[in-house]
């Protein structure tokens, strides 16, 4: 099942992302009809296969990993849902 995964961490966002996207996670999705492609807000990650429960440990792991704290975060299921495109990232 698919998810979504939003979060806080004070810093080392770039290395945290990265190992995030080794494990499959994507900052972006294929659109429908309107868009292209779905770009997420800056802390909000995809997984196609993965559940709330587990996104939330990968991100506990990762930022135990990093020295860093996960100050927030909620992972949910990705069901019902509209979007703004968004624009590429820099």
């Amino acid at each position: 099942m698919a998810i979504i995964i939003t979060y806080d961490i004070p810093s080392k966002h770039r290395e945290f992302k990265e190992k995030m996207f080794e494990l499959g996670y994507k900052d972006r999705i294929p659109g429908t009809k309107n868009c292209k492609t779905i770009y997420f807000p800056n802390t909000t990650l995809y997984h196609a296969s993965k559940s709330a429960e587990t996104a939330r440990n990968d991100a506990q792991a990762i930022t135990r990993a990093l020295g860093i704290s996960l100050e927030r975060c909620v992972s949910t299921i990705w069901d019902d849902w509209s979007a703004v495109c968004g624009e590429p990232f820099k």
